[in-house]
């Protein structure tokens, strides 16, 4: 596979405001979002639950990851983070349901021992302060290590203001002048005065009213060494304040603004994880991990009509138990790995109506229903070094077994022969590479996988009002969705001084789950909470392809520079319908060019995204069309510049200036426009 590790000291260097940001600023992944505490990742047109997500070895999907956009990577801090590995293509052999697109891996740091017979301490932080949307974050942490133990505590706390856009707009040399003048300007917000929804003229359009949020995030982590024995036991937990559904906010309707309310409520993650590591030296492995995990994960939607009495209020409780045994051995050419991974979703959702006059609360329809979701599998994985490092073969098998049962409370919900959702499935998974390390500094990777992605409770069983009118209902008919995945990748090394790689790629997938128009008792719409809507729901569309290439390179050149960068085309494609598939970024790329002398470091690069034209945009409304311009999202780039220098031993400075040209520009799918001018001011300590 494809893979990219983006390290600490990267992350660092960008100073990201998020996880989601860090990963959109490297180049590497896509990122949607929908209100500025989002965050979606879309690896090679894959989005959402088609990405699994990774923290310590511990999968972060749920039962509620839906297929249109999430955030839940915000709630990795950034600042904690020593790496991240981003892989690229179907992973479901060693990862099992969800790896369909990829896999974003994020680990965390490690408690560090002491070099010597005394307990270490060794402390840091930083403050950093950003001008687009007045943001601070301090962080500090704390470790100490003795020769046997150690204990790594970390605080990130987030408050960020509203965001400020570019004041550049958007050009099109084929459009006729100002044709985007003002787009995605800010020109009105709701506010409650004297207990009466009241529409405001926003006095600086440019300012994303009602985008602000707040976030802390905690770490806590406790090495124990026992002879062979490694014990760990993390502790990781992140929450926020309300975050405002922007796009939401910014509709309308009959003139006026649509919701007086619509945002998340905090959003909650709780990590309790213990990892044994075992130096077997074993005739059936030299390594054992095993992995239990627990996870408690709150989310909730609250939205309110302008001038309506009642706020819909709905909450979903996810508690995961899970665990991972993975065993490693090496015997003479060949690498063994293999385990079996376990893991439970119990979900219960809640709807509650609160009348904001009054306070009083009635029940009403949850947006999923209770249930359990439930996944494992055993694994198997082998490398045969068949020419030393001049050949290796890789090859894996997987067997999934996947089951669900849902219920809606019959009392609230309308619709009696789809208030029970019961699913079972199992899938054989398996991946074939080859590599050739050629002489000259050539190399050749080729391999072929299949994944699949087993329906969760949100796939067949969500209610859900969506942007454009319509309402998903359940499906409790759903099948997995399978994917064929093949890739190759050419590459060139020259001693030190130059990497360059192509990789192209194709994913067939059948039994695709996208959503489509409906009927409910054979009529084409539904009144649901007083407005009338036509249904669509989640469906298995016969056959769906995915393909593209990305170009990188690196050179290292005058003793003191290093110019990188990138790009990436994806097309796809529902081949039974002859229509665009959702999730597909534009023609995107970056170039970075850097520089390093003694405590002095300097860097420039610029980002850009092509056209995404209209008539490519899916019609599953996923795309989110409502919120680009009649003709589409205009291409853009940004140009920024970072610089930092060592003052001391203990104390690093950085400063940056992100999207320097002010331009006013806005990310494919995504409800709320970039950053515009952004100076950024960071002091770290040791």
């Amino acid at each position: 596979n494809q893979i990219e590790v983006i390290s600490a000291k990267q992350i660092q260097r960008i100073s990201p405001q998020t996880t989601a940001d860090a990963l959109q600023n490297t180049g590497e992944v896509f990122v949607q979002k929908s209100q500025q505490g989002g965050g979606s990742p879309v690896l090679r047109g894959f989005e959402a639950n088609k990405v699994l997500l990774v923290v310590d070895g511990v999968r972060m999907n749920t039962a509620i990851f839906r297929g249109g956009h999430l955030q839940n990577v915000i709630t990795v801090d950034p600042a904690a983070l020593d790496r991240i590995e981003v892989l690229h293509g179907a992973g479901s052999v060693i990862y099992g349901t969800d790896a369909i697109g990829g896999v974003i891996s994020l680990f965390t740091k490690r408690p560090e021992l002491s070099t010597s017979d005394r307990v270490e301490a060794k402390a840091g932080g930083f403050l950093r302060y950003a001008t687009a949307n007045s943001g601070t974050t301090a962080h500090a942490s704390l470790n100490l290590g003795g020769r046997k133990w150690a204990n790594y505590l970390a605080v990130t706390a987030n408050d960020f203001g509203d965001l400020r856009s570019g004041t550049r707009d958007l050009k099109c040399d084929t459009c006729r002048s100002g044709k985007y003048d003002g787009f995605g300007d800010r020109k009105f917000y709701v506010g409650r005065v004297n207990g009466t929804d009241s529409v405001f003229t926003n006095a600086d359009p440019d300012v994303q009213k009602l985008s602000g949020y707040r976030q802390i995030d905690l770490l806590e982590k406790f090495l124990l060494v026992s002879g062979d024995f490694r014990h760990t036991l993390n502790l990781q937990f992140s929450t926020t304040s309300d975050i405002p559904r922007y796009d939401r906010l910014t509709e309308r309707r009959n003139g006026t603004a649509r919701f007086a309310d619509w945002y998340y409520g905090p959003q909650d993650r709780l990590l309790v994880s213990y990892q044994l590591e075992y130096q077997a030296d074993a005739k059936f492995a030299d390594i054992i991990r095993f992995t239990p995990a627990y996870q408690k994960v709150r989310e909730s939607r609250h939205d309110r009509v302008l001038n309506a009495a009642i706020r819909n209020n709905r909450t979903e409780d996810v508690g995961i138990v899970s665990g991972n045994l993975d065993l490693f051995k090496k015997a003479g050419e060949h690498e063994i790995r293999y385990g079996a991974e376990f893991v439970h979703n119990d979900l219960e959702s809640v709807g509650v109506g609160t009348n904001v006059n009054t306070g009083a609360e009635t029940p009403i329809t949850s947006r999923y229903p209770n249930g359990t979701y439930t996944t494992s599998g055993v694994y198997a994985s082998h490398r045969w070094e068949i020419l030393g490092e001049k050949l290796i073969l890789s090859d894996g098998l997987r067997f999934s077994t996947v089951s669900m049962d849902a219920t809606f409370d019959p009392a609230f919900f309308f619709a009696e022969d789809l208030r029970k959702v019961s699913q079972a499935s199992t899938s054989v998974n398996f991946n074939l590479g080859l590599v050739s390390n050629l002489p000259g500094g050539f190399r050749a990777a080729a391999m072929v996988s299949t994944g699949f992605r087993n329906p969760n409770i949100d796939d067949a069983g969500k209610i859900f009002e969506n942007v454009g009118g319509t309402l998903n209902i359940p499906n409790p008919d759903l099948r997995p969705e399978q994917v064929l995945h093949s890739e190759l990748t050419l590459g060139y090394t020259l001693d030190n001084t130059l990497e360059l790689s192509a990789t192209g790629f194709v994913s067939t997938l059948t039994d695709a789950i996208a959503t489509r128009p409906t009927t409910y008792n054979g009529q084409s719409f539904i009144v649901y909470n007083g407005d009338t809507l036509a249904p669509v729901r989640s469906t298995n569309v016969a056959k769906a392809e995915v393909m593209g290439f990305s170009l990188r390179g690196k050179l290292r050149f005058a003793e003191n520079f290093l110019l990188g960068g990138g790009i990436q085309y994806v097309e796809g494609r529902d081949k039974t319908n002859d229509l665009p598939l959702d999730h597909i970024p534009p023609f995107v790329g970056n170039v970075r060019l850097g520089w390093e002398k003694g405590s002095w470091r300097a860097e420039t690069d610029v980002l850009w995204n092509g056209w995404k034209h209209i008539e490519d945009y899916s019609p599953s409304g996923e795309d989110n069309q409502q919120y680009a311009t009649p003709d589409g999202m205009p291409a853009w780039q940004t140009w920024n510049v970072r610089g930092g220098w060592q003052a001391t031993k203990h104390l690093r400075l950085q400063v940056a200036v992100e999207n320097i040209l002010d331009v006013n520009y806005r990310v494919f799918a995504s409800g709320i426009n970039g950053a515009g001018r952004n100076f950024v001011v960071g002091v770290h300590w040791q």
